[in-house]
Parts: C-alpha cells; sequence; structure tokens
C-alpha cells in the first residue's frame, strides 16, 4: 500500500505554497492521503484564494482513504475527531502496520510546552504573525526556525520517541522543520523518526511504499524538470537540510 503523508499547509496563509499542492496531488499516485494537521489556517486570519479552491475540489474527487489527524491550527475540527465526512476520516492519532512495522502518525503540536502553547495566546501570537506577513511580506515561521538548533531538536525527537516506544515508526509535523532519524536502539529494534516539514517554507512531504519510508522534496523535483540552459540565478532554492531518505525495511 502506497500512502502520500503532507502536513503545515497552512491554507490560507500568505506563504502557502497552494499552486504546488494542486501540482502534488494530482500527479502523485496513492492508496491513502494523510494529511497531518495544520491544513486550513484559522488560528490567523485565513484568505482563501483560487488555488485553495481548487486543492479543496481535487480532495473532494480522490476516490481514496483520506485520514486527516487535528493539529493546533486547524482544531475548530476537533468536534469531528472520529467523525467521517465522505472519504474523510478526522482523527488525532492514526496508527497502521505494514509488512510487520507498526506506524504513528500525528501533528506533534502535543509534545511542546510552554506559554506558546496556550490556546489564548497562540491566537495574539498568531494574529500579530498574520500582521507581519501581510503588512511587511516577512514570514514568521522562518523567523522562528532561526532560533531552533539541531542539538535541541535531537533532543527533543529523543524524548518524542520515548513516548512512542511501541511503534517503530513515528512520523510528525508541526516544527516545519523537513527531517529524520534513524537508528538502532538498545534492543536492536530499528526506529525511525520522521517530520513532514511544511508548505509554507519548505515543500516536503513523505511517502510510505509497504514498509519503505521516504523523506521527499517537491522543489528539487521542480528544478530537477527545469530544461537544459535554464538560468540557474532564477532557481528557488531548495532546503539543505531535507534530503531523501529510505528508511531501512
Amino acid at each position: 500500500m502506497k500512502r502520500l503523508i503532507i502536513s503545515d499547509l497552512h491554507l490560507g496563509s500568505t506563504f502557502s505554497r497552494e499552486d504546488m499542492l494542486i501540482s502534488l496531488l494530482t500527479e502523485k499516485d496513492f492508496d491513502e492521503l494523510i494529511l497531518a494537521g495544520d491544513i486550513i489556517e484559522f488560528l490567523k486570519v485565513p484568505r482563501f484564494t483560487e488555488d485553495t479552491k481548487k486543492i479543496l475540489s481535487v480532495l473532494q474527487i480522490i476516490d481514496k482513504p483520506i485520514i486527516y489527524v487535528v493539529g493546533n491550527h486547524d482544531r475548530a475540527f476537533e468536534a469531528w475527531v472520529d467523525a467521517s465526512i465522505g472519504n474523510i476520516k478526522f482523527t488525532k492519532r492514526y496508527e497502521f502496520e505494514e509488512n510487520g512495522r507498526t506506524f504513528a502518525v500525528e501533528h506533534g503540536d502535543q509534545y511542546e510546552g510552554g506559554f506558546l502553547q496556550k490556546r489564548f495566546t497562540m491566537k495574539i501570537v498568531a494574529l500579530i504573525g498574520d500582521w507581519f506577513e501581510r503588512a511587511l511580506n516577512w514570514n514568521t515561521n522562518a523567523f522562528i526556525d532561526f532560533f531552533k538548533t539541531r542539538k535541541k531538536r535531537i533532543k527533543h525527537i529523543r524524548d518524542i520517541m520515548r513516548h512512542n516506544g511501541d511503534k517503530d515508526v513515528f512520523i510528525m509535523g508541526h516544527t516545519h522543520s523537513p527531517e529524520a532519524l534513524i537508528w538502532i536502539d538498545e534492543n536492536e529494534r530499528i526506529r525511525t523518526y520522521v517530520n513532514t516539514g511544511d508548505w509554507v517554507e519548505h515543500a516536503t512531504y513523505v511517502l510510505i511504499d509497504g514498509s519503505q519510508v521516504r523523506l521527499k522534496n517537491y522543489l528539487n523535483e521542480i528544478e530537477q524538470r527545469k530544461p537544459i540552459g535554464y538560468n540557474k540565478s532564477n532557481k528557488t532554492s531548495a532546503p539543505e537540510k531535507c534530503n531523501e531518505f529510505i528508511s531501512t525495511k
């Protein structure tokens, strides 16, 4: 079974890469689509476009299961958790098993602490960020990510995996940091952590084919389609920290 996982689309926000999302959803082959949270931007004041409409139309006509994992920016859907609308099932956590390996998908906001996780505080911060983005064309997500160090992220990942000790593969979004770690634990068990990234600063997704897990960079895929002789100075730079990887089967 082939599963496509994307998160943190933030549809309706200033920097959402909605045009690329349309291409991704229409050209990729998959048996199940997993939307791992923060799909629609409800914390800020969303401004939907024609591309937003096209994305929702594509989701409507997909004749395959769609799993919607509710995040912290689309908590408006929490009342629908464990319910289904058409082929879309809403949940807070999605688990499955493939070829003897156990998987879990969450948005990941529950692993963050501090005052910024308070709903009222989040709303105020989001509205301020929304003003900066629309008035100054300033990507506030990129600013926040600048202060996240690799060392802190790895420590945080270890804590997250301890909370999911019964799973071989844990996948989440939330942090807008596309990355993956694979290691062998003390019981000689292969463990895998994957962050799906986002579609604001990056354009990354996870593809699971059987038990094989790949973190993919859609910006790189677009660049590879450029004709020979294309002016490199006009390229959109792809995120350096997102490299494709293949997990051990």
